[in-house]
């Protein structure tokens, strides 16, 4: 019997079409040529666009793409995947989370720990591990390649083995260069493999964090510019 591989999926990447700094033809093109990551997940803040359009040019590329957002609840970023559309913001975890299974998504709790991206660790107060239990969640970000504070990956993979629920890899990449440093692995090679792995809870997080050049890429080229649109009174995009 020939055992099964694994592969790599990144499964939290934002473009242009949020707050990120490249498009998606390059994000693609990037990730073929320099990464062994053979699926991405498009999640830019809500916003459906980017994903839709990546998953329409990512045969070219040979990759394929889960089409994704990153909601902004009213309680912390959620990673809705597998959808087909747009999914309101505002709205509370548990409301998001019955938003993305009425198309037939998944959802999974971005970055659950992190102290400066919106996450239920910035809210007071914090939910309780009843609350936790009640989000409804099909898993949540094990391991984000963004988190600053290096304690914030470990508590989200203790409360993942508390909940019982799936632990996802993701780079949260703003910039090419982060693209795969955190990701997903999972038995098989297309996204119905990968689905199947996040709700039977056999997928994997993996990777590492960001590289110092790219959280000064990210300061720069995102935070920076972000703030000063907010200052200046325009709409900010959310980290």
């Amino acid at each position: 019997m020939t055992d099964v591989l694994w592969n790599k999926a990144d499964l939290h990447v934002h473009s242009t079409y949020s707050d990120g700094i490249h498009d998606i033809p390059t994000l693609l093109e990037h990730t073929a040529v320099h990464t062994d990551i053979r699926i991405l997940a498009i999640t830019d803040h809500d916003c459906i666009d980017g994903a839709l359009e990546a998953r329409f040019l990512a045969p070219r590329y040979g990759l394929q793409v889960v089409v994704g957002q990153e909601v902004s609840t009213a309680r912390g970023h959620l990673l809705a995947l597998f959808t087909r559309e747009l999914i309101p913001q505002g709205l509370s975890i548990p409301e998001t989370v019955a938003c993305a299974r009425a198309q037939g998504g998944l959802a999974v709790l971005a970055h659950p720990y992190d102290r400066v991206a919106n996450s239920p660790a910035r809210h007071r107060p914090r939910p309780t591990r009843e609350e936790w239990r009640a989000f409804g969640l099909d898993g949540l970000e094990e391991l984000n390649g963004s988190q600053m504070d290096p304690t914030a990956n470990v508590r989200a993979a203790l409360l993942k083995d508390e909940l019982g629920i799936a632990g996802t890899g993701g780079s949260d990449a703003h910039h090419k260069g982060m693209l795969g440093v955190a990701y997903t692995l999972y038995q098989g090679e297309t996204v119905a493999d990968l689905r199947r792995a996040i709700e039977a809870r056999t997928c994997l997080a993996a990777g590492r964090r960001w590289t110092l050049m790219g959280y000064a890429s990210w300061f720069t080229r995102v935070f920076v510019p972000r703030t000063w649109r907010s200052l200046r009174g325009a709409s900010p995009v959310q980290a």
